[in-house]
């Protein structure tokens, strides 16, 4: 079995910390608590609702914030803020993959305004960062333009594309280069997300079909198709983005990570063959292979906590 095999398939929780929540395996440096996680970056809350299921979510001070526009003032005002849900987590890709709501322009014929839902997402100074490679900036509707504030090293940056159809019989299953769907990459190093929509574009021409406009950063799969009821139905109103449309953080603490993964194939390979010790034990006397994993978890540990805070990284 690989290293990254090894890793992925085994439980590297601390011990006697939990394993998982909700079926989503919980590895260090995460943890279900902060004595489990390595530090508070890497807590993660286990949260059961109601009907008994449960799920991860990063730790409390990691937060979504919601601003709905406010046609009286011609301002956003701070909605609520909502919890960050992981839905999985790697060690040997670096990286935990976590989902988020839906920014949505729609507009009301009837008032002849707009309801704006606008989310950010807050990273900076923290181990993570957007994986550029993995996520993309999309945007869907028939007269929309939505734009993407980002944060690079506390610098801010703009991105954004745009999107019109002028009848339902234009989209495309599938298709998302401008009619209907367009999208842009997302640079390297993002560690704050905002995303607004241009006002000018409202769709209050294309109201009777296409009522609202939505943009999001989502991953960049083969799971992600654009889909024509997108448009034409609510289907995107007000909901998270699914499986499908998963954003990917990257966990920027990759000599901890690869410490780790090393002590545990240690730990895989000692843990199947118990040693001899001749001094100060009685010659030929072994220890058992619990002792065995004690000792190589003990000295793993310490050089563990070495390779992580050693100056050449």
């Amino acid at each position: 079995m690989s290293q990254t095999e090894a890793a992925e398939s085994a439980n590297i929780a601390l011990p006697g910390c939990p394993n998982s929540c909700g079926g989503v395996p919980i590895p260090y440096p995460f943890g279900i608590s902060p004595n489990c996680a390595m530090s508070q970056d890497f807590v993660v809350r286990c949260i059961t609702a109601h009907n008994g299921t449960s799920t991860p979510y990063m730790s409390e001070h990691f937060n979504q914030t919601c601003w709905k526009w406010n046609n009286s003032t011609a301002n956003y005002d701070l909605s609520y803020y909502t919890a960050i849900a992981i839905r999985d987590i790697s060690l040997s890709l670096g990286q935990a993959r976590i989902t988020s709501p839906i920014n949505s322009q729609c507009y009301d014929s009837t008032t002849k305004k707009v309801d704006y839902n606008n989310w950010e997402i807050i990273l900076t100074n923290t181990p993570y960062k957007f994986n550029r490679e993995k996520n993309k900036f999309v945007a869907i509707g028939c007269d929309t333009l939505a734009y993407i504030k980002f944060s690079i090293n506390q610098n801010n940056y703009w991105g954004g594309c745009g999107s019109w159809c002028y009848s339902p019989e234009a989209l495309k299953n599938g298709s998302c280069s401008g009619i209907g769907c367009c999208h842009t990459d997302l640079p390297n190093g993002t560690s704050y997300i905002w995303i607004e929509f241009d006002g000018n574009y409202l769709s209050s021409h294309v109201y009777n079909f296409s009522r609202c406009s939505y943009a999001m950063l989502t991953e960049e799969s083969d799971e992600f198709m654009f889909n024509t009821d997108y448009i034409t139905t609510n289907r995107l109103f007000g909901q998270n983005t699914t499986a499908a449309m998963v954003q990917v953080i990257s966990v920027t603490a990759p000599r901890v990570i690869k410490a780790i993964l090393t002590l545990k194939e240690a730990v895989k390979t000692l843990m199947n063959a118990p040693i001899k010790i001749h001094a100060p034990i009685k010659e030929g006397a072994t220890i058992s292979k619990e002792d065995t994993g004690a000792l190589v978890v003990l000295v793993g540990a310490i050089a563990l906590i070495v390779y992580a805070n050693s100056t050449c990284k």
